[in-house]
């Protein structure tokens, strides 16, 4: 059997320079994905479809290079400029092939909404073939790319991992590699410099070469997100692990209309999305015995993260919490913010505070 060799994937994961200026990928209408590999014996083939009750009109647009526009065959037709409009209708599913007729050739693909009209949208998947895709050697599948502030990454074998980031902001960003062992020690951090649009990929191993065949995790933390994908290589055979958010922790203290309080909030983020939860442990100094957990949504625009918590809706005097952050930075140990207590029965403003956000992940 045929397996995708490391040569081969390297190959398909060339250095790409992008666009200088910022992509916004907005989950549920755009997708990105952050390698495409065509020709040489290999197709990518997308796989789309649209759950909305209207018709999804966009662009498919396929980058390479130093973000020249890419144009190799799609669906064994010639594109042009790096282009190709498409139409999926309500329900319907659409496939994509990426296909060369020389050598391998590598870029990255960014489906665009034409508008944010919550009446259409778009979810799919990726897959590498090498062969025939109806009678394959070998393939692999890939989740699309979502901007990643935090991602950490367990491992077995740390020789076997490899990571493709690609940089779509407007200017340069430093990502900030770390590998731990399977015991929770900083075995070893790098900060690797990307300028904007460009792309790196390599195995662990090239970039720790001293390392040992560890087991453990990597966490890869980059502010500006960047987007990105990791595979395993074992023996040749090579399988895809999920880019997700990891949980950033903090410890807060503050006040709100003047009365002391201490707690717990985490956090995470999909994108411009964030989630998390928030427990308030001490209110005037004294210790809740039973502190409610609150789940926290939000997002992070401009550098500005805010946030949102409500108590349970069945209580009677359900309160809402909002939360700002301004500046906010995952690389900031300590962070200041301002919070506003509403009443949501006779939608008053109760209380307005501050507080302070430690770190402690």
């Amino acid at each position: 059997m045929k397996t995708l060799s490391s040569l081969a994937l390297l190959l398909a994961l060339l250095p790409l320079t992008a666009n200088a200026q910022d992509i916004n990928i907005y989950p549920k209408k755009d997708l990105a994905f952050a390698q495409v590999a065509a020709g040489g014996g290999y197709t990518t083939r997308i796989n789309v479809t649209n759950r909305g009750p209207n018709a999804y009109s966009g662009v498919l647009y396929l980058f390479h290079l130093t973000g020249q526009p890419w144009s190799p065959l799609v669906n064994d037709s010639q594109i042009t400029n790096g282009q190709l409009n498409i139409t999926i209708l309500n329900g319907a599913t659409a496939t994509y092939d990426v296909t060369g007729a020389g050598g391998t050739e590598a870029g990255f693909a960014i489906f665009r909404a034409s508008d944010l009209a919550q009446t259409s949208f778009l979810e799919g998947t990726l897959t590498y073939y090498v062969g025939d895709v109806q009678f394959p050697d070998d393939s692999v599948g890939v989740q699309p790319s979502n901007k990643i502030y935090l991602t950490a990454i367990p491992f077995d074998h740390f020789s076997r991992l490899g990571v493709a980031l690609a940089n779509t902001n407007a200017s340069g960003v430093t990502v900030k590699l770390s590998v731990y062992s399977e015991t929770n020690v900083q075995v070893a951090t790098l900060d690797v410099p990307f300028l904007s649009g460009e792309h790196k990929a390599v195995y662990l191993r090239q970039l720790f070469p001293s390392l040992q065949d560890i087991k453990g995790r990597l966490e890869i933390q980059s502010d500006p997100p960047i987007l990105g994908m990791i595979l395993t290589d074992s023996g040749g055979q090579l399988s895809s692990l999920p880019f997700l958010p990891a949980v950033k922790a903090y410890t807060f203290t503050g006040s709100i209309g003047g009365t002391s309080l201490t707690g717990e909030l985490s956090l995470w983020f999909d994108g411009f999305f964030m989630q998390g939860y928030l427990r308030v442990l001490t209110f005037g100094g004294v210790a809740d015995q039973s502190p409610d957990t609150l789940p926290l949504t939000g997002s992070l625009v401009n550098g500005a993260l805010q946030m949102i918590a409500s108590e349970n809706p069945d209580m009677v005097d359900q309160v809402l919490i909002y939360l700002i952050v301004n500046p906010y930075s995952l690389s900031q140990v300590t962070l200041q913010g301002s919070a506003a207590v509403w009443d949501l029965s006779s939608h008053n403003l109760e209380d307005t505070g501050t507080f302070t956000l430690t770190a402690i992940n």
